[in-house]
């Protein structure tokens, strides 16, 4: 880099020594002409180091950053969402999901490290119900999910040598809700929900995984384990045929709620305060937005439990008070009757 200081003195003796000359041809004393145009060195300086720094902080990385958005309705220049991964830059672009029901399924993002989010509650629903990959994410030192609701997929979440953060979302009815394969593999899925899957969360290969603050319920199996080193904790699974089932790999658990499924654990056992009471749903109780938000009294959201912690997915505020209300149908009701 240049000397700063060195320039701007020049540029104050060259300019003076030019002014000078020229009001020396007017009678005016060279004196007075250089007391008015040697300016004070420390303001030229000043000047000099802010374009310098403004020059720094346009070329910076991440100054580029675009913000691509995707409609329900297609419209705008990335219609879809992968057309809005397409036309992003390799790293720090961001996608905004709008509110409503996008069919899109089998998204692909290969290699890039952005960010996906939504505008109001965006569902990504299958195209065809029950088959395809809602999205992949490979290749990726980073990447962000958040908020999104999946529906109606083979797999909803697909992660592929991989490290994103998948946070906030909701998966429903799909084959697999999360698969993680390829060694260096290292999610962190936190303050999720896993409704009705076939496998809640399966983990086929993977380095570092952490799962964290779950609520999986109504699954064929909550959590398979096949590889990797995962830690698995403050999760609520319930209602699961096996809620989790351990075949390969380490699983570090602890602080988990295990309720009404048919077999807590298959081929591992309890963890570090693991728990098996009642976690208080609210269920279709007014106002709690979701059924699986937790009543005022549950043991955890209020961290009366053996680890002392908020578990599961809906800890940031209680969803209802007085007595939840579990859907049912008609013929169940009977059916207490009979």
């Amino acid at each position: 880099m240049p000397d700063l200081r060195a320039t701007a003195k020049l540029n104050i003796f060259l300019s003076a020594g030019i002014c000078c000359g020229g009001e020396a041809l007017f009678g005016s004393t060279i004196a007075s002409c250089c007391a008015r145009l040697l300016i004070d060195e420390v303001t030229v300086l000043k000047r000099l180091l802010l374009i310098v720094i403004a020059a720094v902080i346009m070329i910076a990385p991440g100054a580029g950053a675009k913000t691509w958005s995707v409609y329900p309705n297609h419209s705008g220049p990335t219609p879809t969402i992968q057309s809005a991964i397409d036309s992003c830059a390799v790293s720090g672009d961001n996608i905004i999901v709008y509110a409503g029901i996008h069919y899109e399924g089998n998204i692909v993002s290969d290699g890039k490290s952005i960010t996906i989010d939504q505008s109001g509650q965006a569902y990504i629903h299958s195209p065809t119900p029950g088959s395809g990959t809602g999205i992949t994410i490979r290749n990726a030192s980073s990447f962000t999910i958040s908020s999104l609701a999946f529906r109606n997929f083979g797999t909803a979440v697909a992660v592929e040598s991989a490290n994103p953060l998948i946070q906030w979302i909701t998966i429903r009815a799909c084959g697999s809700g999360l698969t993680v394969s390829g060694i260096s593999s290292c999610p962190v899925m936190w303050y999720a929900l896993v409704d009705s899957c076939g496998t809640g969360i399966d983990v086929i290969e993977g380095g570092a995984i952490t799962l964290r603050n779950q609520t999986i319920a109504n699954c064929a199996t909550g959590v398979r384990f096949a590889s990797a080193t995962t830690t698995f904790t403050r999760n609520i699974v319930y209602h699961c045929g096996v809620g989790i089932q351990c075949a390969g790999g380490i699983v570090n658990q602890s602080c988990s709620n295990f309720f009404l499924n048919a077999a807590d654990y298959g081929g591992c056992s309890a963890g570090t305060n693991d728990f098996f009471t009642d976690p208080m749903f609210c269920f279709w109780k007014a106002p709690a937005p979701g059924p699986y938000w937790l009543h005022n009294t549950s043991p955890c959201l209020t961290g009366t439990n053996p680890c002392g912690q908020k578990v599961g997915a809906f800890t940031a505020a209680a969803g209802c008070t007085g007595t939840g209300a579990e859907h049912t149908t008609w013929g169940a009701i009977k059916g207490i009757y009979r």
